[in-house]
């Protein structure tokens, strides 16, 4: 009985060390899964210590897809966006001359008249004009040298020059008013200038002053104003003429 019992001993002993040896051979299925999952991990923490390994490592080729599709579109929204946004917001702003224009009761082109309200509190004058805005030059500080007129003020502007013609329609006449106060010129980022003619007594030759005295119903009255926008390399975009009521509106607008 003891010889038997120690011969099924000794068979159940070198069966359990048979199946320990298959498993732990490398052509087992259990070994190549932790061979495979240990070279991911060692490749991912190393990605330069081989090629072919590294291109099977726990996915590293995939990762390079997906950073660089985020990064594609990421560059590409914002190219879209940057250029969607200036060019509607330069289109939009560049009516009629490319400046960003302010809205007006009446818009026409150089050249051609309107019809305003004016009125002067002090003189105690209401009528209407038809104003004809005839010219818009850009003029120089030396024109104002040769005048003899005061230049402080025309420092660090670009001067305009503004020239007109201004018909009395209503009963009241011009004399002791200044309508010519009334015009605006906006430059192209939509910033007004500001006036700069020289004291009545003087002339700039090229851009003479208009004189109202005596401009009764149905006269004419030429001139020529002379406004400073700022920067000495800007551009007018537009003339306006002020509303009554409201400085920031106009009642009318002229462009080229």
């Amino acid at each position: 009985m003891r010889t038997k019992t120690m011969k099924l001993t000794v068979a159940a002993v070198a069966a359990a060390a048979a199946l320990s040896l298959t498993a732990c051979e490398p052509d087992g299925s259990d070994g190549t899964g932790d061979e495979a999952a240990g070279a991911g991990t060692s490749t991912a923490s190393a990605p330069a210590a081989g090629g072919t390994p590294t291109g099977k490592a726990t996915g590293a080729t995939p990762t390079g897809k997906v950073t660089g599709g985020s990064t594609g579109g990421t560059t590409s929204s914002a190219g879209g966006g940057t250029g969607g946004s200036t060019g509607g917001g330069t289109g939009g702003g560049d009516a009629a001359g490319g400046g960003r224009l302010k809205p007006a009761a009446q818009s026409v082109k150089i050249g051609q008249p309107a019809t305003v309200d004016f009125a002067d509190k002090q003189a105690n004058v209401t009528t209407k004009l038809q104003i004809t805005v005839t010219g818009v030059e850009i003029g120089s500080i030396k024109d104002l040298q040769e005048a003899k007129a005061p230049t402080a003020n025309a420092e660090g502007h670009t001067l305009v020059y503004v020239s007109y013609t201004i018909k009395n329609l209503g009963d009241a006449s011009l004399s002791f008013t200044a309508p010519s106060s009334k015009f605006v010129v906006v430059d192209t980022a939509g910033h007004n200038g500001v006036f700069m003619d020289p004291p009545a007594s003087i002339t700039v030759a090229k851009c003479p002053g208009p004189k109202f005295q005596g401009v009764k119903k149905g006269m004419e009255a030429k001139g020529c104003s002379i406004i400073g926008l700022s920067g000495t390399d800007n551009a007018p975009a537009q003339v306006g003429y002020t509303d009554l009521v409201d400085l920031l509106k106009f009642q009318a607008a002229w462009t080229k």
